[in-house]
């Protein structure tokens, strides 16, 4: 399972670089056109493989459970999905190459969201799926959920760092002065000025 969890993410990473889009630029046929659509189908099937074969695994509770952990996992998870779930509806046709249908992203570019939930925090669908994965595992604590989630919050962690050098490249100062203003991954709780 650990072995499913590193390969779909080193294949989610290089499949996303800035080299592999930029190779695929140089041919501009269809395929480039549609590349995040069929980033996203790919890496859907590779997710859903790895999780049903999780789900199917034999796994030993690393504690016992009782009503203070199921507590404190279900109101965790349930933050972390709300949160997930509001990201999702605001960029859910970017992120899932959905918008290529209806324009060509690559000459209309995408633009920099410095509102709502992005005021409090810069990486807020991580935040919410790091919320949401410890969640689960506070509420039903498999050793393969703590695997699970370690594996996917050290690659997410790491990850941020090319996804700012990759935002940095496309918004320029901008970009920079909103890193100056929003924290990363721990929320403030008093709002960054949308400008």
């Amino acid at each position: 399972m650990a072995l499913g969890w590193i390969i779909f993410c080193v294949l989610h990473s290089l499949l996303a670089s800035i080299g592999v889009k930029e190779k695929l630029a140089k041919s501009r046929g269809i395929f480039f056109k549609y590349y995040r659509l069929y980033y996203t189908l790919f890496a859907f099937v590779n997710f859903a493989a790895v999780i049903i074969y999780q789900l199917i695994l034999s796994s030993p509770y690393i504690f016992s459970p009782n009503v203070i952990s199921y507590t404190t996992g279900v109101i965790t998870g349930i933050i972390g999905l709300a949160i997930m779930l509001v990201c999702i509806k605001k960029y859910f046709i970017n992120l899932s190459g959905l918008k290529t249908l209806f324009i060509d992203e690559f000459k209309s570019g995408n633009r920099l969201v410095v509102t709502g939930i992005h005021r409090y925090v810069r990486h807020p669908l991580y935040v919410g799926t790091f919320l949401f994965i410890w969640g689960l595992f506070i509420f039903m604590p498999y050793a393969s959920l703590l695997i699970s989630n370690f594996i996917i919050t050290c690659y997410t962690l790491i990850g941020i760092r090319f996804e700012e050098q990759k935002l940095l490249k496309e918004f320029g100062p901008p970009y920079e002065e909103y890193k100056k203003r929003v924290p990363k991954i721990i929320p403030s709780f008093k709002p960054s000025p949308a400008n």
